[in-house]
């Protein structure tokens, strides 16, 4: 179980086992730190520059993972058939803050358990 200050839930990371990456598909962007890139690309043992032509796109100045569209639904171009995560030991700093987002701190648990199955009363 997770518990972090400021944030009126808690994570159980279990959880993750179960949820089919639910917070890996719909809309919405995953943004990369330059450590994010380095490291994943690292993992995947590709150039730095293989791996922002091949997984990235820009959206504004910031740069995002590609999202795939399967069976009409999108989803993180590294979250696999069985709805693990590919990069699951260097995914981006965005997912592994999930779910103590600053944008959620205020949300009713109730929303919050919306997004994340994970996500209990402390």
């Amino acid at each position: 179980m997770i518990k972090k200050d400021g944030f009126h839930y808690c994570f159980d990371e279990q959880k993750c086992k179960i949820c089919k990456g639910k917070c890996c598909i719909g809309e919405g962007y995953v943004f990369l730190t330059d450590t994010d890139i380095i490291d994943i690309s690292g993992f995947l043992k590709i150039t730095k520059e293989d791996f922002l032509r091949l997984y990235t796109r820009k959206v504004n100045y910031k740069i995002a993972l590609i999202d795939l569209a399967i069976n009409g639904e999108k989803r993180c171009v590294f979250l696999n058939e069985r709805y693990q995560c590919e990069i699951y030991p260097k995914r981006p700093k965005q997912c592994r803050e999930f779910p103590f987002w600053d944008s959620l701190k205020d949300k009713p648990i109730e929303s919050v358990k919306e997004l994340c199955l994970g996500v209990l009363k402390c």
